[in-house]
């Protein structure tokens, strides 16, 4: 059973655009079925165009962009989300040394909207609204 609402962080994109094993299990687990409603960080779009830049694939940046905002829908981050960001992030690198702010507002923005999170990063080890694939 799935959530009815997910959102699914950097990683999960990444895997779904990758059309790695992992990525096709949560395109039908997430993407395909109608029902679920997934959502994307504004940050995870940053993420991912400087991911694709870094590896010399600037062009499909806005292929790429077009098509989650097609899957998904688009949370832009807001000042309060921001604000809730820089606490999580503090929190959460008391687990987790590496966790970012990226990392706090990717969670800050699940729970806002009340989304379950679809993550593998340790970073949100130990969080209840945090599915792994």
């Amino acid at each position: 059973m799935t959530a009815s609402r997910v959102l699914f962080d950097t990683w999960a994109w990444w895997e779904v655009l990758q059309g790695s094993s992992v990525g096709a299990r949560l395109k039908r687990r997430y993407l395909d079925p109608s029902g679920v409603q997934v959502l994307t960080s504004a940050i995870s779009l940053g993420e991912l165009s400087a991911k694709l830049a870094s590896q010399g694939l600037e062009s499909s940046i806005p292929v790429t962009i077009s098509s989650i905002r097609k899957a998904s829908t688009v949370e832009d981050i807001t000042g309060d989300l921001a604000v809730e960001a820089g606490i999580l992030r503090c929190r959460l690198r008391k687990r987790t040394k590496s966790a970012s702010l990226s990392d706090g507002i990717v969670l800050a923005t699940a729970r806002h909207h009340g989304a379950r999170l679809v993550s593998i990063d340790a970073a949100f080890t130990g969080e209840p609204e945090v599915e792994s694939a």
